[in-house]
């Protein structure tokens, strides 16, 4: 964030209190201890680029209609010098505030003279975060809901290095389980479906194409060998030849986008 912004805000509290002052000592509202209120940015910029609830909240402090508060404040308001172009009323008396084309020529002069820099803050003071995002099931191919954790996650973890956070990326590989159990199970009847046709595929296993290349690059391999061997140990060595590649399919599916990961944790 530019520093003009933040001081923007800090400055309409300011003038907003200031503005009260003044109405109390002109006799407008009765003397009283103003309360915290809210600066914010509203959903509808055509209310202002900022709105001030200062009079409905002071509404019980003054001991009279917000409206009449509002009117108050205003009429009462110093904005030469500043940021603030015009205010104005608005319902039962919210203050909406319209920002000057000098605010944002100085916002742009401020980012060109910030450049890359702009938006860099010292909120994290070098404290460590990790930031883990996606770990998608490896048992198969990322997904347009991966993909969209993938971009969710590296911008967040972008916005805590701007913020100063000694920032570490990691893609946490969950291959245990009963998702690689089916994984496994899917593997060994597609293996053995290359060497006997009848073999039925079970309904809660993963039926992907990627199961089927899988099997067909293992038998390009290994034969008919691993039919010869234990369920236990053709499933340990199907699961052991596949799943590296997908991990490998992800790594390099999430670098296309720019994703790159600190770590890949097991």
């Amino acid at each position: 964030m530019s520093v003009i912004v933040k001081n923007t805000t800090e400055s309409i509290k300011y003038l907003i209190e200031n503005a009260a002052k003044k109405a109390i000592f002109e006799g407008l509202l009765q003397s009283a201890e103003l309360t915290p209120f809210a600066v914010e940015v509203p959903a509808d910029r055509s209310h202002g680029d900022f709105a001030v609830n200062a009079a409905m909240v002071w509404s019980r402090v003054f001991r009279t209609n917000p409206r009449a508060i509002a009117e108050a404040i205003v009429s009462n308001l110093e904005l030469e010098g500043t940021y603030i172009d015009r205010a104005e009323i608005a319902g039962p008396g919210f203050i909406n505030l319209f920002l000057s084309d000098n605010y944002y020529a100085d916002i742009v002069s401020d980012v060109i003279a910030k450049g890359a820099d702009y938006g860099c803050s010292e909120i994290g003071k070098g404290k460590k975060i990790m930031v883990e995002f996606v770990s998608a099931n490896p048992t198969g191919p990322m997904h347009v809901g991966n993909a969209r954790g993938g971009a969710l996650g590296d911008c967040i973890a972008a916005v805590l290095e701007k913020a100063g956070y000694d920032t570490f990326r990691e893609f946490y590989i969950n291959d245990a389980g009963n998702q690689i159990a089916k994984f496994g199970l899917s593997l060994d009847i597609r293996y053995k479906q290359l060497f006997d046709e009848t073999v039925e595929m079970p309904e809660e296993a993963y039926h992907g194409q990627d199961i089927i290349d899988h099997a067909k690059n293992f038998a390009a391999i290994h034969g008919d060998k691993y039919l010869k061997v234990t369920e236990e140990e053709r499933r340990d060595a199907l699961v052991k030849f596949a799943l590296p590649q997908n991990i490998e399919g992800l790594e390099r599916d999430l670098k296309k986008y720019r994703i790159v990961y600190d770590n890949w944790f097991v």
